[in-house]
């Protein structure tokens, strides 16, 4: 998606190939709405997915680490990880770590000076992540 904003060009991508081909479930029967995906497009995201797979930058982060993302910029994934039960040993009888993960979402609105995005939340006070009403959000820091 080609976004224009005040004479500048950005380039905008939200992609997720299972949301995409997973569209398939409404191009048939009598309600559907969505016409399959062309042999073209079908094209289009397997090269896509090999492209961003060819150029990937695998990073391991450390505690402490910080990673920031620009949605809207950067194509990114997570790969799978194994979390061990609470109160879990290894072979030397040593308390293994669980995961602690903290995301943090800034999405600031146009009016407090965010950029403006092609997405319909652009402008919205309360933008992206888990919201629930006025509730603020809580975060340990410390792995509980």
């Amino acid at each position: 998606m080609l976004y224009t904003e005040r004479d500048s060009e950005r380039v905008w991508l939200k992609f997720d190939p299972n949301n995409v081909t997973s569209l398939g479930r409404y191009n048939s029967g009598p309600d559907a709405v969505i016409p399959p995906l062309s042999a073209a497009q079908l094209h289009a995201l397997k090269t896509l997915e090999e492209m961003a797979t060819r150029l990937a930058l695998h990073m391991i982060l450390e505690p402490g680490d910080i990673q920031l993302l620009a949605n809207g910029h950067v194509l990114h994934a997570r790969t799978a990880y194994k979390d061990w039960p609470a109160g879990s040993v290894d072979e030397n009888g040593r308390e293994r770590v669980r995961r602690h993960l903290m995301r943090l979402w800034l999405a600031v609105p146009e009016s407090e000076g965010g950029l403006r995005t092609p997405f319909h939340d652009s402008d919205v006070k309360k933008r992206g992540g888990i919201q629930v009403g006025d509730v603020p959000p809580v975060c340990p820091l410390d792995a509980e």
